[in-house]
């Protein structure tokens, strides 16, 4: 184990650890609307393969829950964009499923992270933000979730050490 220990920030708090060499976790934030209807965003870490395009691993990421999901439904097309301050490459993808008998409604913003020599130095690194819920969304409920990857912004170093 490396003796390079740093902050690791998590929402109660921080540990000291080495880098991960794959950080594959995933936070689940639920809220309630103002008309006390439930839902949740999603972040998700994930890896493309060497040399997959961002429209490649959302391809095969849609064929996946289609396989595994029950009633699983592509709503429209793949949107690509950019998102954030750091004008990050995007595609959004919406769908819905059954999930304990319940129809769930989804929007996923799949995000290509930039270089960063320890959070992502092969550039494969994403983040997978879900906007989730039952039925149907509200209006609150997508300004919510454009307000978060809008404002997203990668990990970076100074200036002094980007290469």
């Amino acid at each position: 184990m490396s003796n390079d220990k740093k902050t690791y920030l998590i929402y109660e708090g921080s540990f000291l650890t080495p880098d991960p060499a794959y950080d594959q976790s995933i936070n689940i934030l639920r809220f309630r609307d103002p008309d006390e209807k439930e839902y949740s965003i999603l972040v998700n870490r994930a890896f493309m393969t060497a040399g997959q395009t961002l429209e490649e691993f959302g391809k095969a990421q849609m064929n996946f829950l289609e396989n595994t999901l029950p009633g699983y439904h592509n709503e429209g097309e793949m949107l690509k964009n950019t998102l954030g301050p750091a004008k990050l490459p995007v595609i959004q993808i919406a769908n819905r499923f059954y999930q304990d008998g319940h129809l769930v409604k989804q929007v996923q913003s799949f995000v290509a992270l930039p270089y960063h020599p320890v959070i992502n130095p092969a550039r494969v690194n994403l983040i997978i933000f879900t906007l989730a819920v039952q039925d149907e969304f509200n209006e609150f409920q997508r300004k919510h979730y454009v307000q978060v990857i809008n404002s997203f912004n990668p990990e970076t170093l100074p200036a002094d050490e980007k290469m």
